[in-house]
């Protein structure tokens, strides 16, 4: 049994339906570059929040004040992308509440590890030791 099959005729193509993709093209290409600069504001924004949570942290860990050097400890501070903290904050168990000062700045590691996720950061991956502590002259330090 033969069966005729019908030919796919050449259809004229208008200027319009061949401008249709290169004009959605265009306008993805213009918003994936203006997600761009959103993704660089709101960088910058998130810059600004993580400098406001550690001026906060600092705040609250004030002079930290000590008789000796029990009375000093020092927490991991931030969050490197390949791992481990950027540095150790230095604070006193006397006068400041150290669950109000874990949670601080556990937030801001939780959103400093965000953030490296949302913008790609990097960092050196450098191994941060926690600091040797002591009360010096009424006030906790790092010792180097």
């Amino acid at each position: 049994m033969l069966v005729w099959l019908p030919v796919n005729k050449p259809r004229k193509v208008s200027m319009m339906s061949r401008l249709i993709p290169v004009i959605i093209m265009i306008i993805c290409i213009t918003g994936l570059a203006a997600c761009k600069d959103d993704d660089a504001g709101n960088e910058t924004a998130d810059r600004e929040q993580l400098t406001k949570m550690e001026a906060e942290i600092d705040g609250l860990i004030g002079e930290a004040t000590c008789t000796d050097a029990r009375d000093c400890r020092s927490i991991a501070f931030g969050d490197k992308p390949c791992g481990g903290p950027w540095s150790y904050k230095v604070y006193s168990v006397t006068g400041v509440d150290t669950l109000q000062v874990a949670g601080m700045v556990d937030a801001y590691n939780k959103f400093n590890t965000v953030l490296n996720n949302r913008h790609g950061w990097m960092s050196d991956c450098m191994v941060v030791m926690p600091p040797n502590i002591d009360c010096m002259e009424g006030r906790c330090v790092a010792i180097e």
